[in-house]
């Protein structure tokens, strides 16, 4: 993409978009957990082709994975991946992995994972505020004893990105794989900046048959009740503090684990999960693009687009 051309992007996003958390939040959508910048297959199959599909399809924002150093070549595959979602009309979320802070917290995690958002922010200084950054995909592991190492780290990252992006919108998650029960530790940071939304994670690994904790078989009214009561806590907490909150990932089925769900279970749980967030004006992302779309053949999976469908179009009640 010419320099011309990203210059008229700039100008066309610029006013088109209200820069407060609660405007931008507002604005996302439906959402998709890409690997285009992550797996290295996914790298070198990235084409622009692949957002434009997604927008076609009425996805509003992609939630882009970044796991690799910060290197000068990186950066470059970053900036094409970004630019090709505005030029679709996707916004994009950047969002990192954290780098060894899950299992190896401590001063040099912490040190390497600031350095890449120092090198990142600099990258993409001047770009529309419809570019967001997501300081940490997932807190877990080894960092949920380390709620003091978490909020160290976000407080210099964002010193560190407000150096090149004063304005930039930036999500944090929670400790316990952004669980929205861990919300209330990070209200200190959301009172220092006013350009800071949460996000929060359930089922983003998809429901289960057998765990307790995210069963999910028929629809059972607890089974219900479960999600439900996951929805009403962020709303709770969003309207005590004033914080919008994006859902940042979920799956319609197990498919890290095999998927034991049928395509029409999956689109069961879709749609109800869809139809709650959008009824709690929570938007979402959905993990992950493997699953429904075809990237080295640049084509959506066919047996996944009814589940497609339910993410995007739920019939809602």
């Amino acid at each position: 993409m010419s320099r011309v051309v990203l210059t008229v992007l700039l100008l066309a996003f610029a006013p088109a978009l209200a820069v407060t958390p609660a405007g931008y939040v507002g604005r996302l959508g439906v959402g998709l957990d890409v690997n285009w910048a992550n797996f290295r297959w996914a790298m070198r199959a990235f084409d622009e082709r692949a957002p434009r599909d997604l927008a076609r399809m009425g996805f509003d924002h992609v939630r882009i994975r970044a796991s690799r150093p910060a290197t000068g070549d990186y950066l470059d595959h970053l900036e094409r991946v970004v630019k090709s979602s505005l030029a679709a009309g996707l916004r994009p979320i950047l969002a990192y992995d954290g780098g060894r802070l899950n299992e190896a917290p401590g001063p040099a995690a912490l040190g390497e994972a600031v350095a890449w958002w120092r090198a990142v922010a600099a990258r993409f200084a001047g770009y529309p505020d419809e570019l967001a950054f997501d300081l940490y995909i997932e807190p877990a592991k080894a960092m949920n004893q380390r709620p003091d190492l978490l909020l160290a780290y976000y407080r210099e990252a964002i010193a560190a990105i407000r150096k090149t992006n004063p304005t930039r919108l930036l999500f944090l998650a929670p400790r316990y794989a952004a669980s929205p029960a861990y919300l209330p530790e990070l209200e200190p940071l959301f009172a220092s900046d006013p350009h800071l939304a949460a996000e929060s994670h359930f089922y983003a690994a998809g429901p289960s048959k057998t765990k307790p904790a995210k069963r999910w078989t028929t629809g059972a009214p607890a089974e219900r009740r479960r999600v439900q009561q996951l929805i009403d806590q962020i709303v709770a907490w969003r309207e005590r503090t004033g914080v919008p909150v994006w859902q940042g990932a979920w799956m319609p089925g197990n498919y890290n684990k095999g998927n034991e769900y049928a395509v029409s279970e999956q689109v069961a749980f879709a749609t109800f999960m869809a139809c709650r967030l959008r009824a709690a004006n929570v938007p979402y992302a959905v993990n992950a693009d493997q699953h429904f779309y075809d990237l080295k053949r640049l084509r959506w999976r066919e047996a996944m687009l009814p589940v497609v469908r339910a993410l995007v179009r739920p019939d809602c009640p």
